[in-house]
């Protein structure tokens, strides 16, 4: 699992492959060709270059590594053990 971090360098999620987990392993949200979407189908972003960017272009969260053009980040805090990720649910896009 790779640590997902504020705009502080502090981990607050964690993303599996599609799949991005609370910190304490419970399913938030999946990835679908670099967009963000919540449980009932909501967009709520997109990942671009290892930024997730809101819907104004913002960043607000970003991966390690992250290469995108947006604000200097902060460095990253050491990331906690990862969790044992829940089962996700099962998403269907049209």
């Amino acid at each position: 699992m790779n640590p997902i971090f504020d705009r502080q360098g502090r981990v607050v999620a964690w993303l599996n492959g599609e799949d991005i987990h609370h910190l304490n392993g419970r399913h938030a949200a999946v990835l679908n060709g670099g967009n963000v979407h919540g449980h009932r189908g909501q967009h709520l972003g997109i990942l671009d270059e290892g930024l997730f960017r809101d819907h104004r272009g913002g960043v607000v969260a970003f991966l390690g590594g992250a290469t995108g053009s947006g604000p200097i980040l902060p460095i990253q805090g050491i990331p906690p053990i990862p969790p044992i990720p829940a089962i996700p649910a099962i998403w269907v896009f049209t």
